[in-house]
């Protein structure tokens, strides 16, 4: 390839081609880049086992022992194994899955690297509801290395438009130096045949993190609503949590399942429900909506973006059990609404969210640097 054409690696913490690593996102990239004969290579850079057991005996009297990705040791030792990935891969240039990856403790000559992330460590410790397990030390380390990796990066690529305005209000970048590029779907594909007109089904799937996902918040609005309105049905999925919760009437816990049946539920279901105090971006959202379905989440985080204002989806007045159990009786309320909504939700998502676009962007912001 010519030099004019610059080819571009990408970095990860894991296999970047797997659909297990981030949820898919880096396997999505990679793709991209390939098809647009744009990749060199694409790198794992998570230590192996003994030594993120060393790394991990040696960070722990410091730092503790939660959250080990953000360790100062660990987060330096995947940097130096990207730079040196980079210097051997044939081209200068490198995306980096995530801050993780950064910093460098010294940043390596004649390379350049950019950085896509989902959020930022001020955004994420804001709406977590795990802070009470982090060593104070960490939470002021996580946050200096933070700004260190924004620093160093040639471009940075948030996810999302709220994430933009934190890197340049809260970190202080320059504005010219932040894209948003925003994400295609995730693995579930698209749905375009019609619904079981008779019943009101509700989604609501998390792989993990099910406090952060609203998970309790969704049950117990789901209970109030189904008060009123005894048709209602919901399903739980992914996040065992949600197995140890009390049985409900109305309410089915399925925990993990096969991709087959989890695509089958997304074609199923009436309503994507996910109240999310700590959601970055959310691909499930977009699945939902590319399945037909339109979304309730909280007026936070990306959920504002991705649900147009209100134009493909709800958010209720208020975080409260009552107030989202309300949003969902006024969502079936009016079936023929919530058909169209869900019709004009796949339309914009299918128009406006591809993996396509996203590599794009950053390819013609790499080209242009």
């Amino acid at each position: 390839m010519s030099e004019s054409v610059r080819t571009i690696n990408l970095c990860a913490l894991g296999d970047p081609r797997s659909p297990r690593t981030w949820s898919g996102t880096p396997a999505h990239i990679t793709r991209e880049l390939q098809e647009a004969n744009r990749l060199q290579q694409a790198f794992d850079v998570e230590p192996g086992r003994l030594e993120k057991a060393l790394l991990a005996g040696l960070s722990a009297p410091l730092f503790g022992r939660y959250d080990f990705q953000r360790h100062p040791l660990r987060r330096l030792r995947a940097a130096a194994r990207c730079a040196r990935a980079t210097a051997a891969s044939g081209s200068s240039h490198t995306i980096h899955m995530g801050s993780l990856t950064l910093p460098f403790r010294r940043a390596p000559q004649g390379q350049h690297h950019y950085l896509f992330c989902d959020a930022t460590w001020n955004l994420w410790k804001a709406g977590a509801t795990d802070m009470a397990h982090f060593h104070p030390r960490l939470v002021e380390s996580a946050e200096r290395l933070e700004r260190q990796a924004y620093e160093q990066a040639a471009h940075v690529f948030p996810i999302a438009e709220y994430v933009r305005e934190d890197l340049i209000n809260h970190y202080g970048l320059a504005p010219e130096k932040v894209t948003a590029v925003g994400t295609g779907l995730g693995l579930v594909k698209p749905f375009h045949g019609e619904k079981d007109g008779t019943r009101k089904r509700i989604l609501f799937t998390a792989k993990g993190r099910f406090f952060d996902k609203g998970g309790p918040l969704a049950v117990q609005a789901f209970r109030l609503a189904r008060e009123q309105d005894p048709e209602l049905e919901l399903t739980l999925v992914g996040c065992e949590d949600g197995l140890q919760l009390p049985p409900t009437q109305g309410m089915t816990t399925l925990g993990f399942v096969p991709f087959e049946e989890l695509q089958r539920l997304f074609e199923t279901h009436h309503l994507f429900l996910l109240p999310a105090t700590n959601e970055p971006w959310g691909l499930v959202y977009l699945e939902a909506m590319a399945c037909g379905m339109p979304i309730v989440g909280l007026n936070r985080n990306s959920f504002p973006e991705l649900s147009g204002g209100g134009r493909f989806g709800w958010a209720p007045p208020a975080e409260t059990p009552e107030a989202l159990a309300q949003t969902l009786l006024h969502a079936f309320a009016d079936r023929a609404r919530l058909y169209q909504m869900g019709r004009r939700a796949r339309t914009r998502c299918l128009r406006e969210y591809t993996w396509g676009g996203t590599v794009r962007t950053m390819i013609d912001v790499i080209d242009s640097q």
